[in-house]
Formats: structure tokens, C-alpha cells, sequence
């Protein structure tokens, strides 16, 4: 599990009324109140929190930005980075790192427990996992990330329950769970949390009742009959999204509408009015919109893939269901095998091409051409096969260059830094197909297989990518006697490889070059960045480092400026591939050649003793 080092920093301010981004497809669907159920009564509750009269015993706190966690009577506890600020009637985007913390959790008597979650996030781009994480920690220690899963979530306001069970080594102490919300400087998401609990014994399944005798497992290679799916609701429907198989029976031509292009159909096993599933504002093929009332008839074999619910007892799925298959044809991307031959092991020197490495996982290289770029939720409607992307994150490559059908194309996730710099469409639409070569991880993005993290690259093979230093003369053996230039604090850190911190300490020297967050007495820790210069070229980033003497900063304590000369003393960490000192790790040993202290042990006991929240 991996450890977040970030601590919770400041008190959040009040924010004003909650709204979505406006630059994602219509409609904006006002959140339903058919999905989400509040925790059963009858369970053994450590703490039972719903938050539509209040955040109750949780706090809104942040660590960068000024959004905050607020309370709704009808959606509960919501935050989003996207809304009209001043009242102008215009909106915009405000970045930020929030997070909603609990108050202490007592387990000491406890030795088996789980939380749940009911949640809905909508407008989330595919930075999603990661702006939506769910944190655990015991006293003022490091928060560590729980398995708190994404799928269905996303594009919707349908809310989902889940059930995580905590691990043991939280068992008999006293615990804080924290939920983070990422949003950034041009987007951000709406995240909405009905309730949040934690509950004595081991967590069911996510997955729903197993119903006896039933038809299908919910998968598209084997989706539920439609009684089935009717029974599983009545048994309590499943927090994921699922696939049923059915024959248009009804379809409601006034339900749809030129503003959404949904349709409310109704499917049955056999076609007839009996055991009818009523399918509510439906999407087409792979979320495609419909173009007209006529554009899904009566007698239409369907696959449906969406959220089930029980809406006023009545069984359905919920806004936002797409069509998985109509009349046997796969939606784009759907997951279907991609034409060509399988080539490649999936080695830097034997690289798959995209028709193997549709079929494989885990990391490897691939092999390919860039053909387009991924705009939007919905891969089929948001392809585009051309070389002027207004997105830097995501790219289309296929076997063939001159390929369009995106059934043959596997998507591909641009992370921030030198990777996305060198290959995305938008900066660089010379690179249009091109051929590439990319390392990363073999996963299901978009909903189909694709290739997310990308840290290492070639292009009409020249390589970059996270093996690739920086430019300039590195200097210095990072011993205070012999400190790192940047440039060698930055080809240290990022030959630790993605994830990892050094175990030992550092001395860094430079001169303060830009500064993204000054110390205060508040936070007791700044955030900026040196080269060897002080000029804005091969700098290296001082991540939340502590003052001189490895204490947080006070009043009356000199301030940073651009140009001041540094020697930093700490922990290097490559952070999901961005080389930086870790966070709360490293300390000023020398400011403009005034030190105090000296102290060669960054990070340990909480530095200035009371700067955490």
C-alpha cells in the first residue's frame, strides 16, 4: 500500500454554491435520488456518518488552494473546483488539494472492521483514480491510501456504495480517514458523499447478492438475463456497473429530448411485456447520443451496460447506461479483439504492437503509430483522427498510420512532465503518425485495453522519457562538503524510479529560482524551486521543506526570496515520475549562508511540533 507523505495543511475557507464543469457533453444531469441507500441500521457501527444535515464530526482542510468539503441537504458533503467565484454568472476553474478528515476513530476494542462508502463523482477526466483517493492513518502519522476503487464512476451523479475492508495493522488503535480531492487548473470534478461509515466485521461483496439459479455473471462475455437482474435488484443492487442482456420491448418515442438525445426504452428476455427492466434516459451505442425517438426499435436485441437501482420500487437502470451491443454489433472500443496479427513479447528490444498488447497486462512496451488523440468520457465519440488536438493527455495509436476505426486504436495516458511534453498531440502535431514506442502500464482506460503511465518513450526511435536526465553538467556528490548542482539532485531522484525515496539524506545547493509557495507560520513549510543559477532552466524542486534547524517557520523569521542561495539537506523521491524532495523530508541547512541547527535528520519527530492538523 502506498504511503501518501503529504500531511493535511491548512484550514479550508467557506465556499458558495456547488456547480459542474460546463465543458463536458450535455446534458447536466441534476443528481438522481434513486441511487445510493443509507447504511443499513441493523450493522455495528464505530462511527455511522451521513452528511446531509451537516459534516457532522468530519473537517474540511487543505493542502493547497482555499476549496473546502461543504454540506448539502440533498447530495451531502460535496466539493469542485469548477463554479461562478464572484456572482459574475461566469464560471472557472480553481485548483486545489482538499481533503475531508474524520475525527479520531476508535478500534482499540475492535478486530475486524470495514468502511462504507455511498458516493458519486461526476465531470472526472482520466486523472480520475487519482483526484479521488480515500486515506487512513493512526495519530499524526503518514496517511497511507485505501483500495478504494473507481469503477462506474466518473460521468455520472448515480450514486454507488462500497465496502472496503481496513487492513489488519489498524486493527486496536485509534485511527483518521481522510477523503482527497485533486482539482487542477482547468478542470476539476464534482464529488458528491451521501454517507461514510465504518462498520464492525468483514465487508461483503461489492458485487451484490449471488442469486440462486440466475442467468449470466454481469459481464459483457456473460451479462445477466433481464429477471435476473430484476432479482438482484430486489435483493439489493450492486454498487458497480453491470451488463444485462435483453429485447426492446417498449420504447417511450416522448421521452426523448434534441437537448440530451436519451431515450427511456424498456427491455424483456423475450421481447413481450412480461418481466419488463425499464432502461431511464439510455445512451446508444458506447454512450453515443441518440439521434432520434426511432433511433432503438421494438425487437432490438440489446446489451445494456450501466447502474441498476430500485427507484420507488421500481427496478432500472439509472441515468447514464450506455448500449454495450446492438443487434450484435460491439460498440467502438467495446472491448473487442483488434484487427491484425499479434506481434511482440512485450520487451524494449521485442515491443508488442497494439493488436498483442490489447490482449496482455501488466507493464511492457508497445509499439505503434500515432493516428488521433481522446476528447471527452466515451472513447467511440470522442476519438479524433487528426493531428490538432486541443488535449495534451491522451493519444490514439494503432498498427496501421493511416488508421480510423478506433476498434483497432489503443488509447493511451499522457502523464504531466517530460512524457507528455515530448509526445502530445497539442504542443507537438508533428508527431502525427509518427511511430512510437512507449513503456507503460497494460490497463483498461476508457473503458477498453490501454496503456496508462507512460515513463518511458521513442519516437522514430530517439528515446526519452524517465530514463532521461536532465540537461546540463551535474556536479557534486551530495555530501555537505561536495552538495548536488540541481541538475545531479535531479538525476538522483529520477534514477530512484517512480514511487520511491531514498533512504539516505542529501545536501542540494542552488539559488531560488521560482517559488510556488512561501513559508507561514501556518504551515510551517514552503514549497519552491533552485537551479544553479537562479534562472528558470535545469531547476529541481524543494517540495514542502522546513525551515532552518529542520523547524517549521515562525513570525519573524527571515523569508525566501527569488535569487537566495539554499543548501537543502533531505530525502529525494521520484514522485509518480516527477524528481522532488520528499514531502516533509528535507529542511534549509544554509540560507544565504546562514545556518542553524544543522541537524542531518529531516523529517523525523514533527518539526516545529505543531504544524500538522
Amino acid at each position: 500500500m502506498k504511503a501518501y507523505w503529504k500531511y493535511l495543511l491548512c484550514a479550508a475557507f467557506g465556499m458558495g454554491a456547488f456547480t459542474a464543469c460546463e465543458d463536458v457533453p450535455e446534458p447536466y444531469n441534476i443528481p438522481t435520488e434513486n441511487g445510493g441507500n443509507t447504511p443499513t441500521p441493523s450493522l455495528d457501527y464505530v462511527i455511522n456518518q451521513t452528511f446531509t444535515s451537516g459534516l457532522g464530526e468530519f473537517t474540511s482542510t487543505c493542502e493547497s488552494g482555499s476549496l473546502a468539503w461543504e454540506s448539502n441537504t440533498k447530495y451531502g458533503a460535496m466539493i469542485t473546483g469548477y463554479q461562478d467565484w464572484d456572482g459574475s454568472g461566469t464560471k472557472s476553474n480553481k485548483p486545489g488539494v482538499t481533503y475531508l478528515v474524520s475525527s479520531d476513530i476508535d478500534l482499540t476494542d475492535v478486530d475486524s472492521a470495514y468502511v462504507i462508502i455511498d458516493q458519486a463523482i461526476n465531470y472526472a477526466k482520466t486523472t480520475l483514480a487519482d483526484d479521488h483517493k480515500m486515506l487512513i492513518r493512526t495519530g499524526e502519522g503518514e496517511w497511507a491510501e485505501l483500495p478504494m476503487s473507481t469503477e462506474g464512476l466518473g460521468n455520472d451523479f448515480n450514486y454507488a456504495k462500497q465496502n472496503i475492508q481496513l487492513p489488519d495493522e489498524y486493527m486496536g488503535k485509534t485511527v483518521q480517514l481522510a477523503l482527497k480531492h485533486t482539482a487542477h487548473e482547468d478542470y476539476s470534478s464534482t464529488w458528491e458523499v451521501k454517507s461514510l461509515s465504518v462498520a464492525k466485521g468483514t465487508a461483503p461483496s461489492n458485487d451484490g447478492p449471488v442469486i440462486e439459479d440466475g442467468v449470466g455473471s454481469g459481464t459483457a462475455e456473460d451479462p445477466y438475463d433481464v429477471p435476473t437482474t430484476i432479482k438482484l435488484i430486489a435483493a439489493g443492487p450492486p454498487s458497480k456497473k453491470i451488463y444485462t442482456k435483453g429485447i426492446v420491448s417498449k420504447v417511450e418515442a416522448s421521452s426523448y429530448k434534441d437537448q440530451y438525445k436519451s431515450l427511456n426504452y424498456y427491455i424483456s428476455n423475450d421481447g413481450s411485456s412480461t418481466d419488463e427492466l425499464m432502461v431511464y434516459q439510455g445512451y446508444g451505442l458506447g454512450g453515443a447520443k441518440f439521434e432520434s425517438a426511432d433511433a432503438l426499435k421494438v425487437g432490438d436485441e440489446v446489451i445494456v451496460y450501466g447502474v441498476v437501482v430500485n427507484f420507488k420500487n421500481t427496478p432500472e437502470f439509472t441515468t447514464g447506461s450506455q448500449l454495450y451491443s446492438l443487434n450484435g454489433e460491439v460498440a467502438a472500443g467495446g472491448g473487442g479483439t483488434v484487427e491484425g496479427e499479434a506481434k511482440g513479447s512485450g520487451s524494449e528490444e521485442d515491443p508488442y504492437n497494439v493488436a498483442a498488447a490489447a490482449g496482455a497486462s501488466g507493464s511492457a512496451w508497445v509499439t505503434g503509430y500515432i493516428v488521433g488523440w481522446v476528447d471527452g468520457q466515451v472513447l467511440s465519440s470522442g476519438a479524433n483522427f487528426n493531428g490538432t488536438s486541443s488535449s495534451a493527455s491522451n493519444l490514439l495509436i494503432a498498427d496501421n498510420a493511416d488508421e480510423t476505426n478506433v476498434a483497432n486504436c489503443m488509447p493511451v495516458q499522457l502523464p504531466s512532465g517530460n512524457v507528455r511534453t515530448a509526445l502530445n498531440l497539442k504542443d507537438n502535431p508533428g508527431n502525427y503518425k509518427k511511430q512510437v514506442k512507449l513503456y507503460g502500464s497494460l490497463e483498461k482506460y476508457f473503458g477498453v485495453a490501454g496503456l496508462k503511465s507512460v515513463t518511458q518513450y521513442a519516437i522514430d526511435g530517439i528515446s526519452g522519457g524517465g530514463d532521461t536526465p536532465a540537461t546540463g553538467e551535474a556536479k557534486g556528490t551530495g555530501t555537505l562538503e561536495d552538495p548536488f548542482n540541481p541538475v545531479a539532485a535531479y538525476n538522483t531522484a529520477l534514477a530512484l524510479g517512480s514511487g520511491n525515496t531514498s533512504s539516505q539524506n542529501y545536501y542540494i545547493k542552488g539559488k531560488i529560482s521560482q517559488i510556488k509557495y512561501t513559508f507561514s507560520a501556518q504551515y510551517g513549510t514552503a514549497t519552491f524551486h533552485i537551479s544553479e543559477d537562479g534562472a528558470q532552466t535545469n531547476e529541481f524542486y524543494i517540495y514542502s521543506t522546513y525551515y532552518l534547524g529542520n523547524k517549521s517557520w515562525v513570525d519573524g523569521n527571515t523569508q525566501i526570496a527569488v535569487g537566495d542561495e539554499v543548501i537543502i539537506c533531505g530525502q529525494l523521491t521520484n514522485y509518480n515520475g516527477t524528481p522532488e524532495t520528499a514531502s516533509k523530508k528535507s529542511f534549509i541547512y544554509s540560507l544565504n549562508g546562514v545556518t542553524e541547527g544543522g541537524s542531518d535528520n529531516p523529517g523525523g519527530d514533527t518539526p516545529g511540533g505543531n504544524d500538522e492538523t
